[in-house]
C-alpha cells in the first residue's frame, strides 16, 4: 500500500571544513538532497511525554527507500523545507515491506 508522501525534506550532513587558528575543525551542514515524505509526531510512553515536557518533540519521518535515501545516518539532520524546522536524526530503519524507510528525529534540540 502506498504512502501519501505530501511533504519535503531536505538532508544533510556535518562537514569539516577548515581549522580556525586554534586547533578547533569549523563545520557547517551540506545538504545531500530533497525528498518526499510524511512525518508522524510521537505521542504516547513515558520517554517521549518526558521529552515533550524538555521542550523535545520525536517524530517518526517517512520516506520512500533509494539509493541516496540508503546513505541517511544518525549524525544527519532533515529540514522540513516548508516550515524551515530542523530534525536531528536518531535512527533509520526500514518499514516492515522494506518500500520505505522510517526515520526517528527530534525537533527542539541543539542543532547536532
Amino acid at each position: 500500500m502506498a504512502k501519501s508522501l505530501h511533504q519535503k525534506y531536505t538532508f544533510a550532513k556535518r562537514d569539516p571544513q577548515a581549522d580556525d587558528g586554534y586547533g578547533n575543525t569549523l563545520t557547517g551542514w551540506v545538504d545531500q538532497f530533497t525528498v518526499r515524505g510524511d512525518r508522524q509526531f510521537l505521542r504516547g510512553g513515558e520517554k517521549v511525554i518526558a521529552g515533550r515536557l524538555e521542550g523535545r518533540q520525536p517524530i517518526i519521518v517517512t520516506v520512500r527507500q533509494s539509493a541516496v535515501a540508503h546513505e541517511i545516518c544518525p549524525d544527519w539532520r532533515i529540514t522540513d523545507a516548508r516550515s524551515g524546522e530542523t530534525y536531528n536524526v536518531r535512527a533509520v530503519e526500514p518499514s516492515k515491506n522494506r518500500l520505505y524507510y522510517e526515520i526517528l528525529c527530534e525537533a527542539g534540540v541543539a542543532d547536532g
